[in-house]
């Protein structure tokens, strides 16, 4: 071998494992090149967005350098992102980062939500799941939720609880619980959650129902005290906290989650290759414990169980407001 062909074998060599990523072989035939913007329906350094700017770093490490933008678009509860990604072209350019209130609540309470959580996106990815809490102010002197139902019949003019948005299902959660109670509760909507335990720590609103990414630290702090999660079995990052399941409330043992979606028409090669990335990303230990410190359980899945994911949730929950009779907006 001369010293032409020594360069061109090694050189060959050396990209060999760049080329033979599925992004990789994916890249090169691609109609789009530049930048991925990634949408979040969210303000910047909300749970959200911090979870899709944790997973743009780890993807372009896992897509050989590929560059993300992550590109805020608050408001609705995310319904103005999804409608910017309905409209976009289905050329890989454009992408969204959303939880289940985006893609399931909202178009089950809101009759003109602009877009259908099955027709109009492509499943991309699952990344994670997380939990639904309901917590009250340390000036309750409320410890358990046997002692919440106790202080809901002696305080019933103050049985007002916090939600980070109206017709979300936090709210439903709310009337799961003041049924149970026999004290109808009043929710008090906000925009966002971060105004809402803001309110809860001041001791403005007695109760709050959000997820456990928002409330997790100061849980811990004993700021707040969170008295049920949703889902079947206990958080790891809260295994203090017992489930409303096997406190006896029905209809909230489902867990919310986050997944990538695109645009209607995405090419199966480039599903097939962002899902894979996702996969990788996920493997890394610091994103897994940045994301288990925030309440999160890392829960990798493929676009055709993220599907799956959109389609039960609209069913449980579409029953759950229905009984709750909830009218859609």
């Amino acid at each position: 071998m001369n010293r032409r062909q020594f360069t061109q074998a090694l050189t060959a060599a050396l990209l060999a494992p760049a080329l033979s990523s599925p992004w990789s072989a994916y890249a090169q035939a691609r109609p789009y090149s530049g930048p991925i913007r990634v949408l979040v329906g969210f303000p910047p350094g909300g749970a959200t967005d911090v979870v899709a700017r944790s997973m743009v770093e780890k993807l372009s490490k896992a897509m050989n350098g590929q560059v993300f933008v992550v590109d805020n678009k608050p408001g609705a509860g995310g319904q103005i992102a999804a409608q910017i990604l309905k409209a976009a072209p289905a050329d890989g350019s454009t992408i969204m980062l959303s939880i289940d209130h985006t893609q399931v609540i909202i178009p089950l309470t809101i009759a003109g939500a602009g877009y259908n959580p099955v027709t109009d996106f492509t499943s991309l990815a699952g990344v994670a799941s997380y939990y639904n809490v309901l917590a009250v102010s340390a000036a309750t002197g409320v410890k358990s939720m046997a002692e919440l139902g106790t202080w809901l019949k002696a305080h019933p003019t103050e049985a007002n609880y916090g939600i980070p948005a109206a017709g979300s299902v936090p709210q439903f959660i709310g009337v799961i619980v003041g049924k149970a109670a026999g004290v109808p509760m009043n929710s008090v909507p906000y925009k966002g959650g971060a105004p809402m335990v803001q309110d809860l720590l001041a001791g403005q609103i007695p109760i709050a129902v959000a997820s456990m990414t928002e409330l997790i630290e100061h849980h811990r702090s004993g700021k707040v005290r969170i008295l049920a999660s949703s889902g079947q079995v206990r958080s790891k990052s809260a295994p203090d906290v017992p489930t409303f399941l096997e406190l006896g409330y029905s209809g909230i043992d489902k867990n919310p989650w986050l997944a990538f979606f695109g645009p209607k028409g995405l090419p199966p090669a480039y599903v097939e290759a962002f899902d894979r990335a996702v996969k990788a990303a996920l493997e890394e230990p610091d994103l897994q414990e940045k994301l288990a410190k925030m309440g999160n359980e890392v829960t990798p899945a493929p676009g055709r169980e993220v599907e799956r994911w959109v389609a039960d949730a609209s069913r449980d929950w579409g029953k759950v407001i229905r009984d709750s009779g909830f009218k859609a907006q």
